[in-house]
């Protein structure tokens, strides 16, 4: 046991403060001398003291800077044999990116002298190289940071993570592009061109190979209002309220037109088309009949005797004395058959002359007479529908007359339903006659 009740430190020497500026240009240290390096205490000792045994005790062998008098100084030790440390670090060779300032063992390069004089106190390193957090060191401070330094390319390549699609696609282009090889924009322009001459060769084999030997269509004008047109006696149009029509689909080649009307008589015609191309329009030549005798009893009709009833009709028209009174003109107007459509009241084509001619002989009669136009209808349907129906029919014959040059004024409409059967509706002829315009003189010149 050391008594140390009397122990008074030494003083110790004071050193003056040093800046970094003393040490520019100064030589390095001599390196330390292990051999001359004694403990620089002197404890008192025996073979056995404060109670240790077997030797000397491990008080012995602390270095303090204390000077304690003792009464035997002890033996010196032998000095530490540096020389024969080996390091276990694996040599490493920075390739000079540390400036050759760093040394490492086992290093071929010599080892720089020391700059002392460049030694600068409290230098701030950047963020950007020791990290702005500990998890930038780690997670455990600078202990855990480790030298930077540029590994082979072929152990590189271990510690990366794989590519991604983009990038790939990326380097993909790039290294195309550095061999010089065709771009993919070329090779989709070129498809799109491709295509699209493609499309222009099949249309046009299909223009000079089927179009031009498809059909055409054929235009006739200038026949009379409501006419049949044939061709090649075959029943394909009717002509409008301007005589005019468009028969489409015929087939290639030479096609006989005929016009058919129950007033007129009209030259038969020809037209030429095909492979694609449509003729001119052909123009009807046609005159009112001169055949103004009918046929059979004209004041009996049956179903079908639409055109007949016409040709009675205007034969009653061309035997009116001049001048005619209302009477005379009404009793030969009500020979025509309009025979509508279903639950139609628009005026059927056929009828456009015969109601045409009627226009021109209602206009000479003088302007104070009154002509109801009534609608009638046969007793198939309801009350109401037929109702609603014949007024419907009665206005679409007005309105048709005053577009044809009849004042409107002197006309006047009614429908009737079927309150007022001509014929028996039992019978299908009956029923027949029973659907009709009939005119009425309402008020008399005076």
């Amino acid at each position: 046991m050391i008594d140390l009740s009397n122990y008074q430190p030494a003083a110790l020497p004071t050193r003056p403060s040093r800046l970094v500026s003393d040490f520019k240009d100064k030589p390095p240290p001599p390196p330390d001398d292990w051999t001359k390096t004694t403990p620089n205490i002197n404890l008192p000792g025996s073979p056995v003291s404060g109670g240790y045994s077997g030797g000397e005790p491990d008080w012995a062998k602390t270095n303090y800077r204390i000077d304690v008098p003792q009464a035997t100084p002890p033996a010196p030790r032998p000095p530490d044999d540096f020389g024969k440390t080996v390091t276990n670090i694996k040599p490493i060779d920075t390739n000079r990116q540390d400036f050759n300032k760093t040394m490492y063992p086992g290093s071929s390069q010599s080892s720089p002298p020391a700059d002392w004089g460049a030694t600068q106190a409290n230098v701030n390193v950047g963020n950007a190289d020791l990290g702005s957090s500990p998890s930038d060191w780690g997670g455990g401070g600078p202990a855990k940071t480790t030298p930077y330094f540029q590994l082979p390319e072929a152990d590189r390549a271990k510690y990366q993570l794989p590519p991604t699609p983009t990038e790939q696609a990326a380097a993909q282009a790039e290294e195309q592009k550095s061999k010089g090889g065709i771009p993919g924009w070329v090779w989709v322009v070129a498809g799109l061109m491709t295509m699209f001459f493609f499309a222009v060769a099949v249309l046009g084999i299909v223009y000079f190979f089927i179009l031009r030997d498809s059909s055409f269509k054929a235009t006739v004008k200038g026949s009379p209002s409501g006419s049949d047109i044939l061709v090649d006696d075959k029943l394909l149009a009717v002509s409008n309220e301007n005589g005019d029509s468009e028969i489409p689909n015929l087939a290639p080649g030479n096609r006989k037109i005929t016009i058919r009307h129950p007033s007129f008589v009209c030259d038969p015609m020809s037209v030429d088309g095909g492979r694609g191309i449509d003729p001119p329009p052909v123009f009807a030549k046609c005159k009112a009949s001169e055949n103004t005798q009918p046929t059979g009893d004209c004041t009996n009709f049956e179903p079908g005797e639409d055109d007949r009833a016409e040709a009675c009709y205007n034969a009653a028209l061309a035997a009116l004395p001049d001048p005619y009174t209302a009477e005379q003109l009404l009793k030969a107007l009500n020979i025509l058959i309009i025979n509508f459509e279903t639950n139609k009241f628009e005026v059927p084509a056929r009828r456009y002359e015969a109601l045409k001619k009627a226009a021109s002989y209602i206009k000479r009669l003088p302007a104070d007479v009154t002509i109801e136009i009534g609608g009638h209808t046969d007793n198939e349907g309801g009350a109401a529908l037929n109702q609603k129906l014949s007024e419907n029919r009665a206005n679409a014959v007005k309105d048709f007359l005053v577009k044809n040059g009849v004042n409107g004024s002197i006309l006047q409409t009614r429908g009737y339903g079927a309150d007022q059967p001509k014929k028996d509706n039992g019978t299908e002829n009956g029923r027949y006659m029973n659907r009709r315009i009939e005119y009425k003189l309402v008020a008399k010149p005076k």
